[in-house]
């Protein structure tokens, strides 16, 4: 019988609100794999919603890890999310280094800020520290105010008023992302004069590459979260990072549209439920 890859999803856990690993685990179960959680924080609802309840994860997390040490677990992938503070990374670099040497796919999404502005609760030393897990990362997706976080790059160089970026300086942020020593990067969610979404691929030995979709026209939470994670399944199954953000892209675009029509309101995150039979055992090569 054939072994289920396993992943590590280390991430925060909403009670409410499609996001991090509400939305990691069931999209990387159906594609086939055992995803095995490490909360950074636990929250009531997402940040997006007023006054969650809001639980730091911090001090268990290295008895946490030490524990999966002792059970002799490892995993085929790292996946990592959302950090409540600069200190995880301490905690988190370690292990991830380690599965790095051992061959392991790793997928570091430094999700911290949007719309040019950081999240509830981030911190410039945070932005600081996660730079040294991007610089380990197998592909790391930040969206356009992350990546330019990361490279120390004014937010307003990058887009106008519009929030239209300029192609000169997204190949520019790209190429300061694999600066920081990561084998590749997708820069997620960038809106373009045109009414159309672009997910701009940069890899060690290619130019710079784009794919694009239909925008929808609605900023719905979660979204990255959906984007990562599939695209963290596609990678492991064996895609190359181009074809695996095509995919990834027109399922997000998918399920956006979706919700939109539904009505769905934009901080209760994408409807991907319906989708989920799509993505079932993609890890063992099915449709």
């Amino acid at each position: 019988m054939k072994r289920v890859p396993m992943i590590a999803a280390i991430n925060d856990l909403s009670g409410f609100g499609r996001c991090s690993l509400t939305v990691a685990l069931p999209i990387l179960s159906a594609m086939g794999y055992q995803v095995c959680p490490m909360p950074t924080a636990l929250l009531s609802a997402h940040t997006g919603y007023p006054n969650p309840q809001v639980r730091d994860f911090t001090a268990d997390m290295g008895a946490f890890l030490a524990h999966w040490d002792e059970l002799g677990l490892s995993f085929d992938a790292v996946f990592s999310g959302f950090l409540g503070n600069a200190a995880q990374v301490d905690v988190l670099e370690p292990f991830m280094r380690e599965h790095k040497a051992r061959g392991a796919l790793c997928v570091v999404d430094p999700a911290m800020a949007d719309h040019g502005r950081l999240y509830s609760g981030c911190t410039p030393e945070l932005v600081k520290e996660m730079c040294r897990l991007v610089s380990l990362a197998s592909v790391t997706t930040p969206n356009l105010s992350e990546a330019c976080l990361l490279t120390d790059t004014p937010y307003k160089q990058v887009v106008n008023e519009a929030g239209i970026a300029n192609c000169k300086r997204l190949q520019y942020l790209g190429e300061q992302l694999l600066a920081l020593g990561c084998a590749a990067a997708v820069i997620t969610g960038v809106h373009t004069a045109d009414d159309t979404l672009e997910n701009w691929v940069f890899e060690r030995g290619h130019e710079p590459r784009i794919v694009r979709t239909l925008r929808v026209g609605k900023n719905f939470a979660g979204t990255g979260d959906v984007f990562s994670s599939m695209l963290c399944g596609e990678l492991l199954q064996g895609e190359s990072l181009y074809t695996a953000t095509e995919r990834t892209a027109e399922f997000v675009r998918e399920v956006t549209d979706y919700t939109a029509k539904a009505g769905t309101p934009l901080q209760d995150g994408v409807m991907f439920e319906p989708f989920l039979h799509r993505l079932c055992g993609l890890a063992n090569g099915n449709e």
